[in-house]
């Protein structure tokens, strides 16, 4: 396993992302929707066994569901294996981001989890009735305390990273949505802020919602049922009528190394020089067996690293 260093902590460029685990991410009409317990053991059971250390969730994730069904897997394992495993959890996307909130939150995640100390902790979206340095001064007092060893932001824009980069103390790495199809990131100067300002970046949603599995093909209306349809309000953007060219492209690439559509997707994103970490939602073993595999098999090569790039703008 590829590993890198995130806010001064070794842990897996792949990383396991549970937003699935009891529900559909932190959509509470979507509660019993994702994997069952058993399901996202064997995840975790899947992930521990390819070398990645990381595992991602937020206190809002299937109402706290997640955050559980990790600290129940953590219980099963030796000292060792949980010694190998860095949590990260996150905070604030209903309640807010006041101090008393942060504060509580993290208790909460620190029961269910059954931890003492998160590895990481982001606040999970920006609120706009708080200040980002008195958040950045609640996420410092968790550090000192114990309760977390570092802290993040996430779904943010450069100008909620600027701001906190005016407080005393500053957050280690930024957790964003970006992905072949989305690289708004690259283009707002995101990415350009955190390489400067020395900030890790994160990114999830690497398959965008599905549309980089190759499943769909455009149409009028995004498919019932489906991973798009569930959570429009973060995808629906990417559904356009350039999508069957930027697929077909990708898709053709993917096969000249014999390798998934998916499995390119993570790929390109694991060796983006702004990426640290990758997101990965799989929904089963077989999936993110599959993802792994693709991207380690495939060394760094420059050429389709820029002819990948290429077809995902086809269009744009």
């Amino acid at each position: 396993m590829i590993t890198r260093a995130l806010a001064g902590q070794t842990v897996s460029a792949l990383a396991l992302g549970t937003a699935n685990f009891g529900g559909i991410g932190s959509a509470r009409r979507l509660l019993g929707q994702g994997e069952s317990e058993a399901e996202a053991h064997a995840l975790l059971d899947c992930a521990l066994a390819l070398g990645i250390t990381l595992i991602d969730t937020a206190g809002s994730y299937a109402d706290g569901a997640s955050e559980a069904m990790i600290g129940r897997w953590l219980r099963t394992r030796t000292a060792t294996e949980r010694a190998q495993m860095k949590i990260s959890s996150k905070v604030g996307l209903r309640e807010g981001l006041s101090a008393q909130t942060i504060e509580r939150a993290v208790t909460q995640s620190l029961v269910r989890l059954g931890i003492d100390t998160l590895d990481f902790y982001l606040a999970h979206i920006p609120d706009p009735t708080i200040a980002w340095p008195d958040v950045m001064e609640t996420m410092t007092r968790l550090q000192e305390a114990g309760s977390i060893r570092a802290c993040g932001l996430s779904n943010v824009a450069a100008s909620d990273i600027a701001a906190c980069l005016t407080a005393a103390n500053r957050p280690a790495f930024v957790q964003n949505r970006f992905n072949l199809l989305d690289q708004v990131d690259a283009e707002t100067g995101v990415m350009a802020m955190c390489r400067e300002s020395g900030l890790d970046y994160t990114s999830y949603s690497p398959l965008a919602g599905g549309l980089l599995s190759g499943r769909y093909a455009y149409a009028e209306k995004v498919p019932e049922g489906s991973r798009l349809a569930l959570r429009a309000d973060l995808y629906a953007d990417l559904w356009k009528p350039d999508l069957d060219a930027q697929i077909r492209a990708l898709k053709a690439l993917a096969d000249a190394q014999g390798m998934s559509l998916s499995g390119l997707a993570v790929w390109w994103l694991v060796h983006h020089p702004a990426v640290t970490t990758v997101m990965l939602g799989a929904r089963t073993p077989r999936q993110l067996e599959q993802l792994v595999r693709d991207v380690l098999e495939l060394p760094f090569d420059a050429a389709l690293f820029a002819a990948t790039g290429a077809a995902a703008r086809i269009g744009s």
